[in-house]
């Protein structure tokens, strides 16, 4: 087999300014049919994605990475993990393998694109300069500091039968201290880099081998020249998906504070609404109260005092407090915490998928935030409620049910008409009433001086359409 790209291929591969490897194999439609060849004889072979084909030497087999793992040229080939070898292939971009009887020798073609590939775009259309210019580049001597790779390259102009051009390059000297030799050809085709490339480790290289690569690489022949002008735009594509994926977290971070502020609009928005709504039945109300009140006077007749229907004496204990606080989360601002757990959703699926660690770390914390944000709005209600009546000399709040409307003492103090009332919720021991987004009444079900639970439900239900049982 032959080895991963060593360093010895550095040369090559640097001059292309590679930024990352292509793998070739995405899809079973894309690449060679048949999956493999035979020893048999010369074996024709296309690579539709590449738009190339060529034809397999005699006593060769050859893979790509759809190739099924029931071939049985597999083994004659000596491939016995071919799982491994296709990963590596993919990992490399590998879209052609050819392997001699019992794995002898290897040929790979390797398949890159780049920038400059891009720019090129067709060996047969570069000018001598440009050619000489990467032959150079090729040429320059690799070594390391410790001395244990040193390299040198030496490449020269090649065409083969199919009159198409090509590099041939051939590459000796040490790698970690191991000597390497290599032979290549590399030919630029429709935006894309090939190497043809044989390799042997402490070895010369075979005449078979550099005979077999040869003549495949004589057989190659362009099925479609593309033209040059569709490339940018497949590439600007690709660039703004790739944006759009590295920004993705940055697009969260802004969607939660977005929809945060959104949702502050629409509940700003819907309490002007209610504060409009209460304030013309309060008016409705209160000329109501004045008539009656004017009638009294004129017959010279006391106003008498509304009958009390229901009478309740609630103590607001922390614990009271406490459990208030979670459901006024739960039912009086759903729009928040569903719009947090979904952005922290997005933010958590965003921090799988993507690869950058960077990315990864502000996913999360967006994430974090849109799930802790939430949690501490409970904490923020209690110490509100509670910090005003630790500044009172009772937690006790007494309610008398009337009519048409309701009279609080104790804590508090006032009369409100039902009208006023904006959303009534019973829970299991509780019913909170709310007469405005910070203006809120809790009452013990457990506490009654007169009439029953049953009384209050049924009252308030008659009087506050908004009446909910949780």
């Amino acid at each position: 087999m032959i080895k991963k790209i060593t360093a010895a291929l550095l040369p090559v591969l640097l001059c292309m300014s590679i930024a990352g490897i292509i793998p070739a194999a995405a899809s079973a439609s894309s690449e060679a049919l048949p999956a493999s060849s035979s020893a048999s004889g010369s074996t024709p072979l296309e690579l539709q994605s590449s738009n190339m084909k060529m034809n397999i030497p005699k006593g060769l087999y050859a893979f790509t990475p759809d190739t099924p793992i029931t071939d049985e040229n597999l083994l004659r080939a000596g491939i016995t993990d071919w799982d491994t070898q296709k990963k590596e292939m993919q990992k490399r971009g590998s879209v052609l393998l050819v392997n001699a009887a019992k794995g002898a020798f290897t040929i790979s073609l390797t398949k890159n694109e780049n920038t400059t590939t891009q720019q090129y775009f067709n060996m047969t259309t570069m000018s001598n300069a440009q050619i000489s210019s990467l032959i150079q580049e090729m040429c320059k001597p690799q070594s390391a500091a410790n001395g244990a790779t040193s390299v040198t390259t030496t490449a020269k102009r090649y065409t083969n039968a199919q009159k198409l051009p090509f590099l041939d390059i051939e590459i000796k000297g040490n790698v970690e201290n191991k000597k390497i030799a290599e032979a290549a050809y590399f030919t630029i085709l429709n935006g894309a880099g090939y190497l043809f490339e044989t390799y042997q480790e402490n070895k010369a290289l075979t005449a078979q081998q550099t005979a077999s690569l040869q003549q495949l690489v004589n057989s190659v022949q362009v099925t479609k020249f593309l033209p040059k002008s569709s490339a940018p735009e497949s590439s600007n594509s690709d660039r703004i998906q790739f944006v759009v994926f590295l920004l993705l977290p940055l697009i969260l971070m802004v969607a939660a504070i977005a929809a945060i502020f959104i949702v502050r609009r629409v509940h700003r928005s819907r309490e002007n609404k209610r504060t409009a709504f209460l304030l013309e039945r309060i008016t409705a109300y209160q000329a109501q109260q004045k008539a009656q009140k004017k009638e009294a006077q004129e017959k010279g007749l006391p106003l008498e005092e509304p009958k009390v229907l229901i009478e309740n004496t609630t103590k607001c204990v922390a614990k009271a407090l406490k459990r208030f606080s979670w459901y006024d989360l739960l039912l009086n601002r759903k729009e928040t915490w569903i719009s947090m757990l979904v952005v922290a959703a997005l933010s958590i699926a965003a921090a799988v998928f993507v690869h950058s660690i960077p990315l990864r770390v502000v996913s999360a914390f967006v994430a974090a935030f849109c799930i802790i944000y939430p949690l501490l709005i409970p904490r923020k209600v209690f110490q509100t409620e509670n910090g005003s009546f630790r500044k009172m000399k009772t937690r006790k709040i007494r309610y008398q049910f009337r009519a048409d409307d309701f009279r609080v003492s104790g804590a508090y103090s006032g009369v409100y008409p039902y009208v006023q009332i904006l959303h009534v919720y019973e829970v299991k021991r509780y019913f909170y009433l709310y007469l405005g987004a910070n203006h809120i009444y809790i009452i013990n079900k457990h506490t009654f001086k007169k009439g029953t639970t049953d009384d209050l439900r049924k009252l308030l239900k008659e009087k506050c359409p908004k009446y909910k049982i949780h």
